[in-house]
């Protein structure tokens, strides 16, 4: 694939620019792979915490199903060497917070892959409108 950018992006250019249009090239598609990792990451984390509040709104101790979730754990963690009822409570509500996080975590990275998917069939998109090049005698070689 590198070598098709290179040879679209210095398809034309005359022999001597050669080597300062694939540096451009080279230079720009660094460029844009930080800028897009970086923006993703931003993505990302955003959507995580949008998920995580949504999620959060819902598991309150004031739901029958929240209450029994917490029961469930505690007993599990008494069962499994917690002496202390308290610290098997806290236990399972760190658990499920953890879970929540988990679940928020899921639905983040879904919603990245959804925008990579849009960027990716858009640029599909923007290639249908590109001017096709002629390969061959006036074009430079890559290196």
């Amino acid at each position: 694939m590198l070598t098709s950018i290179t040879v679209i992006t210095t398809a034309g250019i005359a022999s001597s620019e050669a080597g300062a249009a694939s540096g451009l090239t080279n230079m720009l598609r660094n460029l844009g792979g930080a800028v897009g990792t970086a923006t993703l990451a931003t993505v990302l984390t955003k959507r995580e915490q949008f998920h995580s509040n949504i999620i959060g709104q819902s598991v309150t101790v004031y739901r029958d199903e929240v209450r029994d979730r917490i029961g469930q754990f505690t007993q599990y963690f008494m069962d499994h060497g917690v002496t202390d009822p308290a610290v098997a409570q806290h236990k399972a509500i760190a658990a499920i917070g953890a879970s929540v996080r988990r679940q928020a975590l899921v639905l983040g990275f879904s919603d990245t892959f959804a925008v990579i998917g849009t960027v990716l069939a858009l640029a599909a998109i923007a290639l249908l409108f590109t001017k096709k090049i002629q390969v061959g005698g006036g074009g430079a070689s890559a290196h």
